[in-house]
């Protein structure tokens, strides 16, 4: 692609409606919002009421999708030469536009940020799966949120250019000025399925019972249906399931715990992780997948087997001194993955990719 003129035109995948919170989503706005104005234009779709942070922010373009034929609107964005389509996703649009001619897609370079292995895939529909494998190979350039994805691209012989890890917002998650619960508080966050471990959640409160437990998340396919008959089975008075909560009610809540616990063996970079640590929340997670948010016995644990888990979990219940140590900790590491730090990243290989820069370098986490 020949130097560009003007500013750098990226369309962002993900809707911007202002009650949207996919992570992906709350991501593409993140960086948007502190990409150079003169230097990028972004365009982003929304639904009903755009985010208001993106109205009337220059640099910044937003498309109110039609009730009807969305496909052929989002398709028709696509090919009106944006030199960049970044967070390409798993639609029927961005399916007919990867299959596109060269000619047709007029330069503009497709960009799959890849932020989970392979795996995260089963169980999905064969619809989903058959939009993944039409698209992903077929993109221009792949991102990967830790070197983890990387690896598990190239497992499928794909390659990533680029290893670009997302942020936090440190200046709204913020750690609590103090932590005077009578009973340490264990909190999780996260869509409720199977797969991000809801149940283990349950386990491990079943083991713990002088700590209480919270489940904040929306539930798919009636899951908190499975998880209520089961803290009935174990007699649990410790746990609360809080449901979906708004992202200011969450800062409020993990303000107000104390030790973050996402029992997920299939990730990337859990985004919440992140929130967790700038809140002053140690965490333990599985280390299968190697989060860089967590730095294993300094903010936190990294285990290998869920009786691990529960002991690291317990450890931390009965020592303030160790849970605020962890957690002081956590925020400093959590500040070196402030938005305003990351973004520069993310900036620098959206000018490469471009073709503003000849020379690519790979950014890594």
């Amino acid at each position: 692609m020949p130097q560009v003129k003007g500013k750098i035109r990226i369309l962002f995948m993900p809707f911007a409606d202002a009650g949207n919170t996919n992570a992906q989503s709350l991501n593409a706005r993140a960086i948007a919002l502190r990409l150079d104005p003169e230097v990028f234009l972004c365009t982003f779709f929304y639904e009903h009421s755009p985010d208001p942070r993106l109205v009337g922010k220059p640099g910044i373009n937003l498309v109110q999708l039609p009730a009807s034929r969305r496909t052929w609107a989002i398709l028709q964005a696509m090919i009106s030469a944006p030199h960049i389509i970044a967070y390409v996703d798993y639609s029927p649009a961005s399916w007919l536009f990867v299959h596109l001619p060269r000619l047709l897609k007029r330069g503009s370079k497709s960009v799959m940020h890849a932020e989970a292995p392979a795996d995260q895939m089963v169980g999905a529909t064969r619809l989903l799966r058959s939009l993944r494998n039409g698209i992903l190979p077929r993109c221009e350039v792949l991102t990967a949120i830790t070197d983890f994805v990387a690896r598990d691209l190239s497992n499928e012989g794909l390659e990533a250019q680029y290893t670009l890890p997302v942020g936090v917002d440190t200046d709204l998650f913020v750690p609590a000025a103090t932590r005077q619960n009578a009973r340490p508080t264990v909190l999780f966050a996260g869509t409720l399925i199977e797969r991000k471990g809801a149940l283990l959640v349950l386990e491990a409160a079943s083991r713990i019972p002088e700590a209480e437990f919270l489940l904040v998340g929306s539930p798919r396919g009636g899951y908190d249906a499975v998880l209520r008959k089961r803290c009935e089975e174990l007699q649990l008075t410790n746990v609360q399931l809080l449901g979906p909560q708004p992202q200011m009610a969450v800062v409020g809540i993990m303000e107000r715990s104390d030790i973050f616990l996402l029992p997920s063996r299939l990730e990337g970079l859990p985004k919440v992780t992140l929130e967790a640590a700038a809140t002053g929340l140690p965490c333990v997670v599985f280390r299968d997948y190697g989060t860089p948010s967590v730095v294993d016995g300094l903010t936190g644990f990294q285990v290998a087997s869920f009786e691990e888990m529960v002991e690291r979990l317990k450890k931390l219940v009965q020592d303030q001194k160790m849970r605020l140590q962890m957690g002081a900790a956590a925020v400093e590491h959590a500040r070196k993955f402030d938005w305003n730090v990351i973004v520069p990243l993310w900036q620098d290989a959206y000018l490469q990719i471009a073709g503003v820069k000849s020379k690519a370098k790979a950014v890594s986490s």
